[in-house]
């Protein structure tokens, strides 16, 4: 903990309340900040259910001593990734932010700015795509009937690349304007909300459940691996490379 971490002591907070004063005081939190909260209730319930509710913006540690518990709560962004799905859930938050940045500069009409912005989002997309179809999908043997959350990942996947090769197209073709770029880009902003939004409801949970039952040391080593894939060490697909 560091000298500039603000404390905010809500022992004398009722239960009814508690959790509405923790969220006010953690729903403006920004990289680079910290909160000590002091609790007179266990608070992982309570933690696990803000960081949900703000985002899965907050990363946390919990320490308890006579009856109190001391909660240094950071932004996620300034703490390694717990696991496989903070991995995950992180490389959406920045996709989303990517994409949204190029579609700005697209509605000004910008889109010598946007085009490097796009090839980024393709770049970072592909890295994703491939640890969730081609590592955790195989890691987890999950049964792949037609209406599994695994199998809707799949071919949603398959419709987001369609979609994004129909924008980098539209980038290579001096007669695209702007407008039309922009256009195609809010689809697939769109269609990627509702897939994270699936995918994170729906086969996270499942997933989850799984990688529990896997041993300390095939979770380091996927951990390790999926890391590797995304910062562009293993296993890149072919569009990644090209």
């Amino acid at each position: 903990m560091s000298g500039d971490d603000q404390t905010v002591d809500l022992t004398g907070e009722p239960a009814s309340r508690l959790q509405s004063a923790v969220f006010y005081a953690l729903k403006e939190l920004a990289p680079g900040q910290s909160v000590v909260l002091v609790t007179a209730q266990e608070p992982t319930l309570m933690m696990q259910s803000l960081d949900l509710q703000l985002g899965h913006k907050l990363a946390w540690a919990i320490t308890e001593a006579d009856a109190r518990w001391r909660v240094t709560v950071r932004h996620r962004a300034d703490a390694p990734a717990r696991d496989v799905f903070d991995l995950l859930l992180r490389g959406h938050r920045h996709l989303d932010r990517l994409l949204a940045r190029s579609q700005r500069l697209l509605n000004d009409g910008d889109v010598a700015g946007a085009g490097p912005l796009v090839l980024e989002f393709a770049r970072l997309l592909a890295r994703h795509l491939y640890v969730e179809d081609e590592m955790l999908a195989p890691f987890f043997g999950l049964a792949h009937a037609p209406g599994d959350p695994a199998s809707i990942m799949v071919r949603e996947h398959a419709d987001i690349l369609a979609q994004l090769e129909l924008i980098e197209d539209c980038l290579h073709e001096t007669a695209a304007g702007a407008g039309e770029v922009s256009a195609f880009c809010a689809i697939l902003s769109g269609t990627l909300a509702k897939h994270e939004h699936r995918e994170e409801g729906n086969l996270f949970p499942l997933w989850r459940a799984a990688w529990a039952r896997k041993s300390a040391g095939k979770r380091e080593e996927m951990m390790r691996r999926a890391e590797a894939a995304l910062t562009g060490g293993e296993g890149r697909r072919q569009k990644d490379e090209g």
